[in-house]
């Protein structure tokens, strides 16, 4: 009877053994493929006191992660990084501390960027491709954050619309800026990603407007962007376009609204107030 014990609890720990073994065995192997890392297992060790996210952008826009299972979900996503040789061309979204008692690790973060050899998530020494739903978790982590409805599309619309309505007005040997560096409450949204897509388009409305970045002497013109408030269903803009070489001044109001899986974007008559303004 005793030996019967015996075996059955030697079994029980054999099996065990095995499996642990079969899990060590598919992670080395990951490992071994690159489809993941083991350069964030500090975090996984609970010595991670708190992980603090700053928008690169937006200067307010801050937060701290101390919550163990938020942790444990970025750990989890950087994990699955694959190690690359290279960072991203892009400027960094976000900028990632990790403290461990009186060290702190830093990253930077690009939201998105899909660069092929490229990594998104980096330091000085190495670089990883790391999932993209990495800003998807952060944001779920930020309840108070409501992002615009189609942020991506309505922002950059509302832009290119007035400036299509204008683009005779302003081509002609005109250097015109874009700023949106200034428009405080979306600035958290912005992405490197979505600027450079932004940029293409532009240029296919305007060949050679660029956008401004703390280089206004360098444009004759500046198109400058300031939302004015949004909803789930509604999304205001106010457009400024200074031209300096022409001495004039035009404010464009934007009013969108959001109907049947579209927006609707109206354009104002130069430096006329709307009524629902």
């Amino acid at each position: 009877m005793k030996n019967n014990k015996f075996l059955i609890v030697l079994s029980i720990l054999l099996c065990i053994g095995t499996m642990l073994s079969g899990c060590t065995f598919i992670n080395d192997m990951e490992v071994k493929m690159n489809l993941k890392n083991e350069q964030f297992e500090y975090i996984k060790q609970n010595k991670v006191d708190k992980i603090v996210i700053q928008n690169v952008r937006d200067s307010g826009f801050r937060f701290v992660v101390t919550d163990s299972k938020a942790i444990e979900d970025i750990y989890k996503l950087l994990s699955e990084g694959s190690e690359v040789s290279k960072k991203s061309s892009l400027d960094p979204d976000y900028i990632f501390e990790i403290y461990i008692g009186e060290e702190v690790k830093k990253y930077q973060y690009v939201v998105g960027a899909n660069e092929r050899g490229a990594g998104n998530f980096y330091d000085d020494n190495k670089a990883f491709s790391v999932p993209k739903n990495l800003e998807n978790t952060i944001m779920q982590n930020l309840s108070f954050i409501r992002k615009p409805r189609d942020f991506e599309y309505i922002y950059y619309q509302s832009i290119l619309k007035v400036i299509e309505s204008k683009k005779n007005n302003l081509a002609g040997g005109n250097k015109v800026g874009v700023d949106i560096g200034s428009d405080t409450d979306c600035l958290k949204y912005i992405f490197s990603v979505d600027l450079e897509e932004f940029k293409k388009n532009l240029n296919e409305v305007l060949p050679g407007i660029n956008i401004v970045s703390n280089n206004y002497e360098d444009f004759d013109t500046i198109i400058k962007v300031k939302n004015r408030g949004y909803n789930s269903t509604t999304f205001k803009t106010l457009i400024t376009i200074d031209d300096k070489k022409n001495k004039s001044f035009e404010n464009y109001y934007i009013s969108a609204e959001y109907n049947y899986k579209d927006w609707d974007i109206k354009i104002s008559e130069p430096n006329k107030v709307p009524q629902d303004w």
